[in-house]
């Protein structure tokens, strides 16, 4: 796995995996400010919306809170990172 960098320790940050087990960062920022994208390429060394802090990164299921999709969102393809 790639290392995430400040995403890692980010309280925004949620792990999401996909059907086939790959693992991606979804950024909980990306969903009030087009600033953040949502899927940010690893490893994230500056960000302006990074804050120090901890969450429960893995749910049901070995998903983050955000992980789970809701009806306007939605996973990453399967092995692939977003464009």
């Amino acid at each position: 796995m790639i290392e995430p960098g400040l995403c890692g320790r980010c309280r925004h940050a949620r792990t999401v995996t996909n059907r086939r087990g790959s693992t991606f960062y979804r950024c909980g920022r990306s969903a009030r400010d087009d600033r953040f994208p949502r899927y940010p390429a690893l490893p994230v060394l500056r960000c302006p919306g990074f804050a120090t802090g901890t969450t429960d990164r893995a749910g049901p299921g070995g998903q983050g809170a955000a992980g789970r999709q809701g009806p306007d969102e939605e996973a990453p393809p399967d092995g692939d990172l977003p464009a």
